[in-house]
């Protein structure tokens, strides 16, 4: 599905010397690199169409990632399962839009009168468009589905000339590229889980937490220095020892510009009572 923003990712390139000549970059040479790039197959499939009819010597053009192609945005590399049929025989390309030359283009061809079938691996390129070109005296009917994506490169799709050490060839997202570094990966944040028990008297007796009673069934929770981020459940409960109303409701409300959260212990009539409980913080 489409995302919103510039696409800022490692370019693919099929005749990068000249797309670097176009950009200013000279000094750098890569592949196709389409060759053993692991694809993601596409459930369901996306019909492109069923039969094209492309002129001899005319181009067809289709939306390969994004838009209405159901293919990631951030999809380098498409597969297609591409079927063709001509009355002489020909030669169809499939390249990224755009690229000068065209990349360097996979083909499917067919003898005249009969028909070609075969699945092709494609750069996207930066318009995230393919484009087939029909080399034959005469028209062909086309059938392309997408079968399935990459958003990874193989070695020889990213060129390590011409930039700095541990740098890429980086789609800008308006038609343009430039040399960056490899984007870090987004750290994983794992949530940090506090348990904190409080008496009825507002003495705390498990976690790190500090508590105190304010008055009947009220208490101030402190000492959790990200509690304003904390996702925080509560419900009565003694360890050992204290009063416990089993049916009571036990409410938390944080403060906005504080680092502590009020709780207020109440019985089903809304009558405030001191009770033991149990606070869960997902912070």
């Amino acid at each position: 599905m489409p995302t919103a923003g510039p696409r800022r990712v490692p370019l693919i390139v099929g005749a990068l010397t000249l797309l670097l000549l176009a950009f200013g970059l000279t000094g750098a040479t890569a592949t196709s690199g389409t060759t053993g790039v692991a694809i993601t197959p596409l459930t369901p499939t996306k019909l492109v169409t069923t039969a094209a009819s492309v002129a001899a010597g005319k181009t067809y053009v289709f939306v390969a990632s994004g838009g209405t192609s159901t293919v990631p945005t951030n999809a380098l590399v498409v597969e297609l399962a591409v079927t063709a049929k001509g009355t002489k025989a020909g030669t169809l390309s499939f390249a990224p839009l755009g690229e000068p030359g065209n990349g360097s283009p996979t083909t499917v061809s067919w003898a005249a009168g009969g028909s070609g079938a075969g699945t092709v691996k494609v750069n996207v390129g930066n318009s995230n468009k393919v484009v087939v070109t029909n080399s034959s005296l005469a028209a062909v009917t086309l059938g392309v589905k997408i079968t399935g994506y990459s958003t990874l490169v193989s070695a020889a799709g990213i060129s390590g000339v011409g930039g700095g050490d541990g740098q890429v060839l980086t789609n800008q997202g308006n038609g343009t590229v430039a040399w960056e570094a490899v984007p870090e990966p987004e750290p994983v944040v794992v949530p940090v889980v506090h348990k904190v028990h409080v008496k009825s008297t507002g003495v705390v007796d498990l976690g790190t937490a500090t508590a105190s009673r304010l008055s009947a069934g009220l208490y101030v929770l402190t000492g959790i220095a990200d509690i304003r981020s904390c996702a925080i459940t509560g419900s009565p409960g003694a360890i050992s020892g204290d009063v416990i109303v089993p049916n009571a409701l036990v409410s938390i409300t944080v403060a906005p510009n504080l680092p502590q959260a009020t709780v207020q212990v109440r019985l089903p009539s809304n009558a405030p009572v001191d009770s033991a409980f149990f606070l869960t913080l997902v912070c």
